[in-house]
């Protein structure tokens, strides 16, 4: 009888990171390879990734959001939100703010163990961005019209048809389209649709459709060769600004950004209108803005790169190029970066992606981007699974990257003399990698030592303890970081430090990030305060409390 008790009470054997016998997950031969080939060469098709999505996914909202959405997002790993204020009041745009976070609020209270959500809020400005109109329904299920090749239609800026697009007469709100002449080019739709000019008249334009597709509201309209807008804000985004200021918004895309004296004169607008602690990313759509980067990176909080937008202009042959340009020069810069590039769309009617798609955002992910944009959440029915599936192919893309290289020319452009916070944070992304620790915990308050860690791309997820909500949402938009509030009240520095730190681990464990065995290094500042993480530490994860390595 006693026997038996004893040998249900035996604890498991654990299998340690250093081991022989440890699992290699993650690609974890062909990462550390010394060059190019022996990585591909290594990488084995039955290796597991890591059960965590190191990069963010961004999803698009409608203004008809409901709390019920919200917290399904949450749920499905999402940790930003996307939105604009279009065609709203002020009380529209505070309702649609409000019902957001009321979802982060009931999700965090119910399923979240009361621990605070990190949920960033976006703003996206329109700027001088051309659209179609709106598609004019003659049934309850009409969303898109047909314009088919070789028929003709005309595009005119009567506000009349503003509502009223059909397959005759399509609706543009520009009258840019009166500039042009016979044989000039418009793409609809991000070139979708090609219109060739035939004729201009008082206040439209007659065209052949040399590309015909379906066609549904308020889509892009791109007329190459003439520039659009100025290089100042214009007064609806500046109204905008004002109202995603009072309604306290995390982030505001920048649009049309050419150089770093026009976003520094929105940066001062903004600090004007007291909104000096909301980040300000530029949305890199035009060729100007990205032969600009060097100039524009410094200035800047994060970078939005906008392919589609930017492919009308660079051609869809060269995007791939751009990518790789605009994603390395922030990784080298430390700068946090979104990406959008329509990923997904067929799931917008589908199940399942195509295998092209899938290639585009796991290659997206492999040229380093912060965070995957999803569109296609605003027209799915299947929203939950569209964010599912690219969080699944994130993780599969982040196994796949060769650290080795990545890591070693990252600490290479580091040069001396560099920042000590910076410094120590190598040191310990390094030891991370050497011990394949399971995660880093960061205790910080203005998140700098998470941001530098994070800017060196460890293989696990950095868990940064912060006391301010706006510090955490911030946090949240960069690969790696997952951003805990902690919100108990503070005994003494010591205390509060094991505090926040058994916090981190309780919600390691609970979310699976976290098992017996496991090494976790931790960072934390000392308590003779020199205003960052200053000392760093190794523990392992045991049945009972924490116990030093």
């Amino acid at each position: 009888m006693d026997s038996t008790i004893v040998s249900n009470t035996e604890e498991p054997c654990v299998v340690y990171p250093w081991e022989p016998c440890y699992d290699n997950e993650m690609q974890m031969k062909a990462s550390f390879e010394d060059n190019y080939l022996d990585h591909m060469s290594n990488l084995k098709i039955e290796s597991s990734p890591s059960p965590n999505t190191l990069t963010t996914i961004a999803c698009g909202l409608q203004h008809n959001v409901t709390r019920s959405l919200i917290e399904e997002f949450c749920e499905s790993g999402a940790s930003m939100v996307i939105f604009d204020f279009n065609g709203l009041s002020f009380d529209q745009s505070r309702k649609m703010v409000y019902e957001i976070r009321q979802g982060v609020f009931n999700y965090s209270l119910k399923k979240n163990n009361r621990v605070p959500y990190s949920m960033t809020l976006v703003l996206d400005l329109e700027g001088s961005c051309i659209t179609t109109g709106s598609i004019f329904h003659t049934t309850t299920t009409q969303r898109l019209i047909e314009l088919p090749t070789n028929s003709h239609v005309y595009v005119t800026n009567d506000v009349e048809y503003k509502f009223k697009c059909t397959e005759d007469r399509i609706y543009v709100n520009s009258d840019i389209i009166l500039r042009l002449k016979p044989n000039d080019r418009i793409y609809l739709d991000y070139g979708k649709i090609e219109l060739a000019v035939i004729r201009v008249d008082e206040d439209e334009v007659y065209c052949v459709i040399k590309r015909g597709e379906f066609l549904g509201s308020k889509k892009v309209v791109h007329v190459p060769g003439i520039p659009v807008g100025s290089s100042a804000l214009t007064k609806l985004d500046e109204e905008k600004i004002r109202t995603g200021i009072q309604l306290k918004v995390d982030v505001i895309l920048v649009p049309g950004v050419r150089n770093s004296v026009f976003f520094d004169s929105v940066r001062k607008f903004v600090g004007t209108e007291r909104g000096r602690d909301i980040s300000l990313y530029a949305k890199i759509d035009n060729t100007v803005g990205l032969e600009n980067m060097d100039d524009i990176i410094p200035g800047v909080d994060g970078v939005f790169l906008n392919r589609p937008n930017l492919s009308m202009e660079v051609g869809h042959d060269k995007i791939f190029l751009a990518q790789k340009i605009v994603l390395s020069k922030c990784n080298l810069a430390g700068k946090p970066t979104i990406t959008f590039g329509e990923y997904l769309s067929s799931m917008e009617v589908s199940m399942v992606p195509t295998n092209a798609e899938v290639n585009d955002l796991i290659n997206t992910v492999m040229d380093g981007t912060d965070c995957i944009y999803l569109d296609v959440t605003m027209r799915s029915e299947n929203k939950l699974h569209c964010i599912q599936y690219a969080a699944t192919l994130c993780r599969q893309g982040e196994a796949a990257i060769w650290e080795q290289q990545l890591f070693t020319e990252l600490n290479k452009k580091s040069k001396p003399k560099i920042d000590p916070a910076q410094a120590i944070s190598i040191g310990c992304v390094e030891v991370s990698l050497k011990c394949h620790a399971a995660a880093i915990i960061v205790i910080t308050t203005s998140g700098l030592s998470a941001r530098y860690i994070a800017r060196y791309r460890p293989r696990c997820p950095v868990l940064a303890i912060v006391r301010h909500g706006k510090s955490a949402r911030k946090l949240s938009v960069w690969r790696n970081i997952i951003a805990l509030q902690y919100i108990d009240p503070i005994e003494n520095v010591s205390k509060d430090i094991e505090n926040r730190t058994r916090f981190a681990m309780d919600f390691g464990r609970r979310k699976g990030i976290l098992h017996q065995g496991d090494l976790v290094l931790h960072m934390k500042c000392s308590e003779q305060s020199v205003g960052f993480a200053n000392t760093m530490s190794v523990f392992y994860v045991s049945a009972g409390d924490l116990v030093s390595a």
